[in-house]
């Protein structure tokens, strides 16, 4: 996707050129637009031009940039950024088309949430949009929402800043609030159904195993021997132990550089049926868990077969080695802060699986 985001940007703008009007929404003799124009008629054709995106609210303000090819996040080392989020918060800005002018009265603004930021209070949303050379392209203020109301649909309350017109625009502009939720927060989907083996081993040199022998197995074993007079709580704890990397997301990123792992380190690793390795090694800093995560290609005991291959069940070799290519040359600079639950997983012990049998049992 990297390398593709300036074209597919680039040719949306394009596409948007097409039906943009050139008419002025603001200053003396302005008219009211006709729906088929744009509230910014001039944004549609310089959307490529944009280097930087800034979102600015009374409590937070969030950058993303462009660096070469890419959208990062500067504020977390220049992680990348979610692309999708960056583009669809363009295109839908460029897209306003106006419903209805409203009032100009600056006292009233608040009540549309178009306030200025140094408004005591203010709700308001400043999205500013600037060219590589730092020049501003386009700063407006984005305020409520109006859910749709028959043939206009959904509206959002709009005003450029420095001006004192507002205006209700079709369309629905929700910039995401938080500067995490900017990143490009997808690591690594490895389905439960896929995993063979579980280890996780902690910094005291516990080890907790579990495995399956047939990816159509249901259920995993525990490896571990169960102490006498103990019993598994459930399966579903059990099977649980699987689910550390399916749809794993990041909260938060730092340089790989920041942590260090060592001998010893805890760790938590799974294996699948078409021989993808992945292994989280957890280091505590600052008060909390972070994670380096990495991943081999080991050939597995029996090579998927071509049903499993081809229902998307397992991969193959080819496929399994690009995965860990990959993800390797997504994680390999990064530490991350994981969801709680899933760090939690990671450092299961035997004890937290098994509970006393009941008497006569």
């Amino acid at each position: 996707m990297k390398t593709s985001h300036v074209a597919i940007l680039g040719g949306l703008a394009l596409a948007a050129i097409g039906g943009a009007v050139a008419v002025s929404l603001s200053g003396p003799g302005s008219s009211t637009p006709s729906a088929s124009e744009r509230v910014f008629p001039a944004l549609a054709g310089r959307l490529n031009d944009v280097g930087s995106l800034t979102i600015a609210r009374k409590d937070e303000t969030v950058t993303v940039a462009k660096k070469g090819d890419t959208w990062v996040v500067p504020a977390k080392h220049d992680y990348p950024a979610a692309f999708d989020k960056v583009r669809r918060l363009l295109l839908d800005i460029s897209d306003l088309r106006p419903l209805e002018q409203k009032t100009s009265s600056p006292n009233l603004f608040a009540s549309l949430e178009l306030e200025d930021l140094s408004t005591a209070e203010a709700k308001s949303t400043l999205v500013t949009m600037k060219d590589a050379g730092g020049g501003t392209i386009l700063a407006t203020y984005v305020g409520k929402l109006r859910l749709g109301r028959g043939a206009g649909g959904d509206g959002t309350y709009v005003r450029r800043e420095g001006s004192n017109e507002t205006w209700l625009a079709k369309g629905r502009v929700q910039p995401e609030k938080g500067l995490v939720s900017w990143l490009d927060r997808g690591l690594i989907d490895v389905a439960r159904e896929r995993v063979a083996t579980i280890l996780l081993v902690q910094a005291d040199g516990a080890k907790l195993e579990a495995a399956r022998a047939k990816a159509t197995d249901k259920n995993f074993t525990l490896k571990n021997a169960v102490p006498k007079g103990k019993k598994v709580k459930s399966e579903w704890d059990v099977n649980n132990l699987a689910g550390p990397f399916e749809r794993l997301e990041l909260e938060d990123v730092r340089p790989v550089a920041d942590i260090l792992v060592t001998p010893g380190t805890p760790y938590g690793a799974i294996a699948t049926f078409d021989g993808v390795v992945v292994r989280a090694d957890i280091v505590e800093l600052e008060g909390q868990a972070w994670a380096r995560l990495s991943a081999r290609y080991e050939a597995p005991a029996a090579t998927p077969s071509d049903e499993e291959t081809k229902e998307g069940k397992l991969k193959s070799a080819d496929e399994a080695k690009k995965e860990v290519e990959a993800f390797n040359a997504k994680v390999g600079n990064w530490a991350y802060r994981l969801p709680d639950w899933k760090t939690e997983n990671l450092r299961k012990k035997l004890a937290d699986l098994v509970e006393d049998e009941k008497s006569g049992s």
